[in-house]
Formats: structure tokens, sequence, C-alpha cells
């Protein structure tokens, strides 16, 4: 298959022992091992929940989120609430996420991203979420960047940097935008 996929043939649902991930086969073997013997069992004890996605019939991605927090001298002042008085803000993590290798370069990445920007900024009207946070893989920082994440300066230098999203932005960003 060549080109990318149309974002209306691609559905994301909850990860649920029904689904078959056998044939699922990122580049990493660790997010792979994560899927297919880790994910359900961290569900059942609620520590963190899976979403994978469809084309037809194929899992074509998956992506993980958790509750986090970022330290509120982390966060560049302009991406700052005005007048916040805690230390930590509340955030979603995004923990993990990996597209199968027939999938790459076909737009699956950024539709997760989306779904999972889509997910936070739901969560946020239920409870408090200010950010996204994800600790990026080296070879994934340019794919974050791109899409707004910024460093968390102090840790920059880390194996696996981690990175924000100010949802308030993205939120405001949206509403000019409808």
């Amino acid at each position: 298959m060549s080109g990318k996929i149309p974002y209306s043939e691609l559905k994301i649902v909850a990860l649920t022992k029904e689904h078959d991930l056998g044939y699922f086969n990122s580049k990493s073997l660790e997010l792979n091992d994560f899927l297919k013997n880790d994910a359900l069992d961290d569900q059942k004890y609620l520590i963190n929940k899976s979403y994978i996605c469809f084309f037809k019939t194929r899992i074509t991605g998956f992506f993980t989120l958790l509750a986090d927090t970022i330290e509120v001298k982390a966060v560049d002042s302009e991406d700052s609430a005005p007048d916040y008085e805690y230390r930590k803000y509340p955030a979603l993590k995004l923990a993990r996420m990996a597209v199968d290798v027939e999938f790459e370069k076909k737009g699956i990445g950024r539709f997760l991203l989306y779904a999972v920007i889509g997910k936070s900024l739901l969560i946020s009207e239920q409870i408090g979420c200010r950010y996204l946070t994800v600790d990026s893989k080296p070879e994934s920082v340019g794919f974050y960047e791109k899409h707004g994440f910024k460093f968390i300066k102090k840790y920059k230098n880390r194996d696996f940097p981690p990175m924000y999203l100010n949802l308030y932005k993205a939120f405001e960003d949206l509403n000019e935008d409808s």
C-alpha cells in the first residue's frame, strides 16, 4: 500500500482482551512487547489506558495514556497559567505510541497524536488537565516539535527528553479555527 491513508478510514478503540495483537510489529521491540504482554495488565490495575488504531481489520498503531504532572517552573512563562499558586500543573502523559512498520509514512503517527490531543482536550473538560507530556525517543523529537511540543529545558539532555504541549493554547487555536 502506498500513500497516506485517509483519516476517515481509521478507527481508534480502547484495547481489550478480544483484540488479536499478534500481527502488530513496530520498529521498537520494547513497544511491541509492552502492547502484547503488559498493556492489558496495566489497564486492569488502573496504571494506564491503551488505545489501538485500525485500518479495516489491521492494527496500524497504538498509544497509551496516564495521569501526570509537570512542575510550574519547567514550563515556559508564555505557557504558564496566570496566578497559579501550586508547584505542579495537572497533565496527561503520552506514555507510549507506535506505528506498525507496514503503515509507516502513511500519516498514522500524526493521526494517533491528533487523537491523543483530542482525548486530552476532552479530559480537560472533565478534570483539570493543562498539559500533555511525553518522554520522547531521540528519533521522535522532531515529530513532536513539529506539532507544538516544547522541551522541558532542565531535562533536555536526557536519553528520552521530556516535552510538553500546552493544551490551553491548543484549545484556543481550535476555537479560533471554528
